[in-house]
């Protein structure tokens, strides 16, 4: 008899889920991240990231968690205190982030990142109120020596052809 095992698996966002940030919750000292598969498949959520633009925290959903069609996930930040009933029934994975404060009482910005540190959701708050012309610029998540890192898109992007131009100079010498 063979021994079943299980393995991770990482993906960006597969054709047919529509992982979205619901919203992003002060409430009191208790913080709360609401995201939900609007999708139709599922989607592992292992290397996928959360973030807080303006504070620059990062929150690493688990490796075992998988987001069903439906499923509401709460990642939920600072005081704990009484649990209240969620407001939507559909919440079925409760995670904690931290018993610090992560979000930003006046404004911040959620933003979700697939394993490739591809920006899939953000939230921004109060409703429609930004911070600045790069607040609307897409970002990517970068992994280095600290941990994580936001950048533009097209900073990434533009990083990465002068590191093609170094390459190919250094080629031709």
């Amino acid at each position: 008899m063979s021994k079943r095992t299980s393995q991770i698996v990482c993906a960006g966002q597969l054709k047919g889920a529509k992982l979205k940030i619901k919203a992003v919750k002060n409430d009191g000292l208790r913080e709360y991240v609401t995201i939900i598969n609007r999708g139709t498949v599922i989607q592992p959520m292992s290397g996928w990231v959360l973030a807080s633009l303006r504070g620059q925290a990062f929150y690493p959903f688990p490796d075992e968690l998988v987001c069903e069609p439906g499923m509401i996930v709460e990642v939920q930040s600072g005081q704990l205190g009484p649990k209240k009933k969620p407001e939507d029934q559909n919440v079925v994975e409760n995670l904690l982030w931290t018993i610090g404060q992560v979000w930003n009482n006046h404004s911040d910005t959620a933003i979700l990142f697939d394993v490739n540190g591809m920006e899939i959701d953000r939230h921004s708050y109060p409703h429609k109120r930004v911070m600045g012309s790069s607040a609307h610029r897409r970002k990517v998540l970068v992994r280095n020596d600290n941990g994580f890192e936001i950048v533009n898109e097209s900073l990434r992007q533009a990083k990465k052809g002068t590191r093609k131009q170094s390459g190919a100079l250094a080629d031709q010498l």
